[in-house]
């Protein structure tokens, strides 16, 4: 029923939009509003990011844009949320770029930053993603989505990503047989391959094919894990740090032309500050995070053995690097 609201409240606002738009030149006091998904828990600080960032917009533009954050996935999965941005039913989103290319938007660098132990450290991440060559990528955003779609040029990355399983695995071996869960997109589906028998399911799947022996396990950030409290399923945790991961801000340029140049301006810049809080928080949660997981009755255990990890990855590299520009690989990596 909370979904059904949501999508119904979205479609409103998307109807009053396209009345809106039958103005050749919409005046600077018509209001705007803005919708905003995330798949993440209302208590995860990627949806609290959003509402802040939403707080920022909506006081720095004097109440005329108004920004509604729909969080623990009351609008859809990734795929839906995506075609919603095309259309202009949502405003922004926020997504892994390795899984643009399933979403309709071909960029193979974008594919390949899912590629496992890619990015050194999350600020490596951030930093190549702000750089000239990152930005570069982001401006083929708006010509790869045939002209409906831009990006916000803001990103933040999330600390490694671990295994997670309800019967201990400790070696790569012990992984072989079990279902792991896989985001939906190519590249992730054809990584967890590598390592294990992947099963790819919608993010709000998770805690109920945990339960219901669908799963063996999953894997995501210390943060993924208790904060959709799937501790309450899985009980350990392999230190394997294989995946930094990152979201690219993408806009419906639609609405974006609808904006004055300064609305504009105060829309990315709010972003950036909500992204740079985003970061900051979770440098402080790593440790709580862990500390709250042992609690919890989580038993972690280090990788011992991670170059086997890495060496089961050398068909992926090579099919979804082979297409990139070639200092790819070599430029991300100089980023520590």
């Amino acid at each position: 029923m909370k979904k059904v609201a949501a999508l119904l409240f979205v479609a409103l606002v998307t109807i009053a939009m396209l009345f809106a738009a039958g103005a050749k030149e919409p005046a600077a006091t018509e209001k705007i509003t803005m919708s905003i998904p995330e798949i993440n828990a209302d208590s995860d600080l990627a949806c609290q990011m959003l509402v802040k960032f939403g707080e920022l917009v909506e006081e720095r533009s004097n109440g005329r844009i108004e920004v509604n954050v729909f969080g623990s996935g009351q609008l859809g999965g990734e795929a839906d949320t995506m075609e919603m941005l095309r259309l202009g039913t949502v405003s922004i989103i926020r997504i892994n770029p390795a899984n643009l290319a399933n979403r309709g938007i071909k960029i193979p660098e974008y594919t390949a930053l899912g590629l496992p132990f890619l990015f050194q450290s999350v600020q490596g991440g951030l930093d190549f993603l702000y750089s000239d060559y990152g930005r570069s990528l982001g401006d083929l955003v708006l010509e790869k989505s045939d002209g409906t779609i831009r990006s916000l040029y803001n990103y933040i990355c999330t600390p490694a990503r671990n295994m997670f399983t309800k019967k201990l695995a400790k070696t790569l071996p012990d992984f072989k047989k079990l279902k792991i869960r896989s985001e939906t997109s190519d590249i992730k589906i054809d990584m967890i391959n590598c390592w294990a028998s992947a099963t790819p399911l919608a993010f709000s799947e998770i805690y109920t094919s945990l339960s219901t022996g669908v799963l063996d396990g999953c894997e995501n950030t210390l943060s993924g894990l208790r904060n959709n409290k799937w501790y309450e399923q899985i009980k350990y945790v392999l230190e394997t740090e294989h995946v930094v991961g990152s979201s690219v801000f993408l806009m419906n340029e639609a609405l974006w032309n609808k904006l004055t140049k300064a609305e504009q301006e105060m829309v990315t810049t709010s972003l950036k500050e909500a992204c740079d809080w985003f970061q900051a928080e979770t440098d402080k949660q790593i440790a709580e995070n862990k500390a709250y997981l042992v609690e919890k009755g989580i038993t972690f255990t280090p990788c011992t053995d991670k170059q086997a990890w890495l060496d089961s990855c050398k068909g992926l590299y090579a099919k979804y690097a082979s297409n990139v520009r070639p200092d790819f690989i070599s430029t991300i990596q100089s980023y520590k």
